[in-house]
């Protein structure tokens, strides 16, 4: 790589490219999505009732809502907005954690040995052709909050695994307990992570360094008596039924069935659910007729989560830019949806129907940017030359969070992970300039 590049003047580039968003931002006010009322909300209800409800106070009540959103990110809100009164500064506060991820990024990176000036030029590169990064900066949600905590939590799970000290440990569990109170998706991979380490460290004196781990299943506990406390039912979360029936079920239902039957389906069952005499009847019944519905198709439902997983990898973005851009969304719905609902071809057809020319072109770029970045994971996991740990790592976080949430295939969630992908295409990239200059002579 001959382009030369400093630490100063990457940062200050990266920079400039987050500042770019932040004014879009500012410009267009488009900086909420649906989920934004409840993590508002949550903060608002925190400071003034003392509860973690995410919904408005002053609107019917949803029960579900006493334990939908965990409060790390309410509570970062809250004490952002204790000091400036605008959520434009929860905007600055992500930009700022993101400018940290990518230097957390670049030290990882270098420490596998990989060329620091090239590890920077890929970043700046993956800023421009992956702006989802930049794009959920100013966004009013938990996401880029949530991809450092679990950056961090790989980073010291690398190293524990690596160097197993007890610091490494404590770090490791530190960041693990707080992705698990930012996103419930969360809040079994730090203890899967445990049990899998307790197999490696099997002589008595390293699994005396795995004791930090007990503090997890004490947080999902704390938790979990927390929502009992509120709602009369012990649980980690209320996305859990909601995710299966409104999400799992639903769309295999779409694919078998078509759109209008699976939301007559969906409805009926809410009707019951809403009846409930109490909230544990409305958990158990929606979870309950979500995984009836998975379990009578189990070929559909095992497609649709293989199609999500790859959704999951490439999905540009068109969500994310239609809002960020503030452009009217219209009919134009996102190609995930239309191809479940409608099928391959005549939901491909309708999307590309439906696209804004210039939007369509944007989209085109970050896809193959995706495929490329996807490619360099699935490389650097086969390559017998990559660190073993390395590859063991990348596998159980990425792996996890596809298996969890990828059934979506949405881009959005992705992102709790694309700092683990830019590394794996460091990776790649200078295994091949490397190849390349070593063919030369």
């Amino acid at each position: 790589m001959n382009i030369k590049i400093s630490q100063t003047t990457f940062f200050l580039l990266a920079t400039i490219l987050h500042l770019l968003g932040f004014f879009q931002a500012l410009h267009s006010g488009s900086i909420y999505l649906v989920d934004s009322i409840d993590y508002l909300s949550q903060a608002e209800n925190l400071r003034v009732h003392g509860s973690f409800y995410a919904a408005p106070w002053n609107l019917p009540i949803k029960p579900d809502y006493f334990s939908f959103r965990p409060p790390i990110y309410g509570m970062l809100i809250y004490g952002i907005k204790s000091l400036v009164q605008t959520d434009y500064a929860i905007l600055f506060v992500q930009m700022c954690l993101s400018l940290s991820t990518i230097w957390g990024v670049l030290k990882f990176a270098k420490e596998l040995g990989l060329n620091q000036t090239h590890n920077q030029f890929v970043m700046l590169l993956i800023l421009l052709v992956y702006p989802s990064q930049i794009i959920h900066c100013n966004f009013v949600m938990s996401d880029i909050l949530f991809q450092s905590l679990l950056f961090w939590a790989f980073y010291f799970t690398f190293h524990l695994w690596q160097n197993p000290v007890f610091k490494n440990s404590l770090w490791a569990v530190l960041f693990f307990a707080l992705a698990m109170l930012t996103k419930p998706v969360a809040f079994l991979l730090g203890m899967s992570i445990a049990m899998i380490l307790f197999f490696v460290f099997l002589k008595p004196k390293k699994l005396i360094i795995l004791l930090p781990f007990l503090l997890l299943p004490l947080v999902y506990h704390a938790h979990a008596s927390y929502n009992k406390h509120v709602t009369g039912y012990y649980h980690y979360s209320s996305v859990t039924p909601i995710f299966v029936l409104k999400y799992m079920a639903k769309y295999t239902n779409a694919q078998i069935y078509g759109e209008t039957y699976a939301d007559e389906a969906q409805d009926s069952i809410m009707q019951f659910a809403n009846a409930a005499k109490t909230y544990q009847e409305r958990y158990e019944l929606m979870n309950q007729a979500g995984k009836e519905i998975i379990a009578q198709h189990p070929v559909f439902f095992v497609w649709f989560n293989v199609k999500g997983w790859l959704a999951f990898m490439i999905d540009p973005g068109r969500f994310e830019w239609i809002h960020f851009l503030n452009v009217d969304e219209g009919n134009y719905l996102g190609l995930y949806h239309v191809i479940n609902t409608q099928g391959l071809l005549p939901g491909l057809w309708t999307f590309v129907q439906n696209a804004p020319l210039v939007l369509l072109f944007i989209l085109a770029i970050c896809l193959l940017s995706n495929v490329l970045i996807s490619a360099s994971f699935v490389y650097v996991l086969l390559h017998k030359h990559a660190p073993i740990i390395l590859r063991i790592c990348l596998f159980l976080f990425v792996g996890y969070i596809i298996g969890s949430t990828g059934v979506l295939g949405l881009s959005r969630y992705r992102i709790a992970v694309a700092p683990l992908l830019w590394i794996a295409l460091c990776w790649l990239t200078e295994n091949l300039f490397t190849k390349k200059n070593e063919s030369t002579y």
